[in-house]
């Protein structure tokens, strides 16, 4: 064989090999590109992929509010518009559509594979009696994925008095579009309480003893049992949130599924253990500022105990009402509350 042979015999070698190299990295990343294209997209409502709560105003509107997780490969690249429909009894009542540049203004993290959009507030005549909402996320003409929720009124099984004696000042409620409604937690009916003098301040000096509601009583809402609790964590000094802290909390188990929460407790005033009994009005602990808080308040909610889309164990927010109060705000001064809603901006008393 002359060098002339051999040297095109080993070139044709070495043209095959590589033909033969691409074809199969073409072919793998075909079968990887069909792998990441196999996977759907899935969406889902949160809080909670069951149920919305309907807050009623004083104006006969409903509200409610939520956010969405959606996973899939490369979400964001092909979600073209997001299509969110109201029903009631079966009937259509209500659309509003979001083209996929806007739903930047909603996100509050991105992963690979895993979005989340925060802030999504509605409101609609409750003579409509909106009780389903259908999300649809599209690509084109094409549904990527859809899901619905339940949306319904809380019906409360107990009747609770407010977890502190006196007067306060709610300065964080649960009405629409404000601070603890756009946290998609087991705070989202959540308040406040803090304690104020006549010229609005909360405090009449820079230390804690200075605070006009540090130490005061918590009381228990209602009879129950306590089932959960955290303590021994110390009080942040005003204005200085320790990095890592963790609040003080008591929660109680009233029956019938409805557990309320008090957080951000003094440091060393609890004054209850795990699987004690309490009955209404009985103290608790006392107001402090141990975990993400600034200044000392009493952070109060309820919570149902539920289960997320993977079966783990969680809390979920439920709005509730408290009885035989009184109230001062704008709209006249010590008015009696049978039962009610405290708002944000609100002086509230209760014996």
């Amino acid at each position: 064989m002359t060098a002339e042979s051999k040297y095109f015999k080993a070139l044709t070698a070495i043209l095959l090999f590589l033909a033969t190299s691409c074809n199969e990295k073409h072919r793998f990343n075909q079968e990887s590109e069909i792998r990441h294209q196999s996977r759907p997209m899935t969406v889902e409502i949160l809080p909670h992929p069951d149920t919305l709560y309907k807050v009623p105003d004083d104006l006969r509107f409903e509200n409610w509010n939520f956010g969405i997780l959606i996973k899939g490969p490369d979400s964001a690249n092909h979600i073209d518009r997001l299509q969110i429909r109201h029903f009631s009894k079966g009937a259509h009542i209500h659309t509003i559509e979001y083209s996929g540049a806007s739903l930047r203004g909603f996100l509050r993290s991105q992963t690979d594979g895993e979005i989340t959009l925060h802030n999504f507030h509605f409101m609609l005549p409750e003579d409509l009696s909106a009780d389903r909402l259908e999300l649809t996320l599209y690509s084109g003409n094409s549904i990527l994925a859809q899901t619905s929720v339940k949306l319904m009124r809380y019906e409360q099984q107990n009747q609770y008095r407010l977890p502190v004696a006196g007067t306060w000042f709610l300065s964080s409620g649960h009405d629409f579009g404000v601070e603890h409604r756009r946290h998609l937690s087991r705070g989202h009916f959540a308040w406040d309480f803090v304690r104020v003098d006549e010229d609005g301040r909360s405090s009449n000096g820079p230390k804690l003893a200075d605070n006009y509601a540090f130490g005061h009583s918590v009381l228990a809402p209602a009879a129950g049992v306590v089932v959960g609790l955290h303590t021994g964590e110390p009080d942040n000094e005003p204005g200085n949130i320790r990095p890592g802290s963790q609040a003080n909390y008591v929660e109680i188990d009233h029956g019938n599924g409805e557990i309320s929460r008090a957080v951000h407790l003094k440091q060393g005033s609890i004054q209850v253990a795990l699987g004690d009994s309490v009955i209404a009005g009985q103290i608790i602990g006392s107001v402090g500022n141990s975990g993400r808080s600034e200044s000392p308040h009493l952070h109060f909610g309820f919570q149902r105990n539920a289960r997320d889309s993977n079966g783990s164990a969680k809390q979920v927010a439920i709005p509730v009402l408290f009885s035989n109060y009184r109230v001062s705000w704008n709209q006249g001064v010590d008015l009696p509350v049978q039962i009610g809603r405290p708002r944000r901006g609100q002086f509230v008393r209760q014996d």
